[in-house]
């Protein structure tokens, strides 16, 4: 699985990255903003499968890169991850609406990245960790 991780905090991506690191089977890209993920996802050969998304960054925010992947005929099937620290019920409400079908809060433990991996990989819609 091709997996796009952001986040604007490095302790996170990092996180995040020593997770997948022990899954070879899964290729993992970081970028440190919305812009750069939104550019990630337009160049040409970046194809991914799966994308954590954190709310909270500065420039474009996690909830308006989610509202641009949904928009986009090439991306909305994507499947997204909110990734952050916001767990108020009007950022997940917003998220849900803008189209992301999984929630989790920071910190991401190993368990629950693979509990969210399983719920993807068996289609099951459930918001949050």
């Amino acid at each position: 699985m091709k997996i796009l991780i952001v986040d604007d905090q490095a302790i996170h991506r990092d996180l995040l990255e020593a997770i997948f690191a022990k899954w070879p089977e899964h290729q993992v890209t970081a970028a440190e903003s919305g812009q750069s993920a939104l550019n990630l996802l337009k160049a040409n050969g970046h194809r991914f499968d799966l994308v954590f998304l954190d709310v909270n960054m500065p420039g474009i925010s996690g909830l308006q890169v989610l509202e641009q992947i949904k928009e986009s005929p090439l991306h909305r099937s994507l499947q997204i991850i909110m990734c952050t620290s916001f767990k108020d019920r009007p950022t997940v409400v917003k998220a849900i609406e803008l189209g992301a079908k999984h929630y989790m809060v920071k910190p991401c433990t190993e368990e629950a990245v693979a509990r969210k991996l399983e719920q993807i990989a068996g289609k099951t819609d459930i918001q949050s960790n």
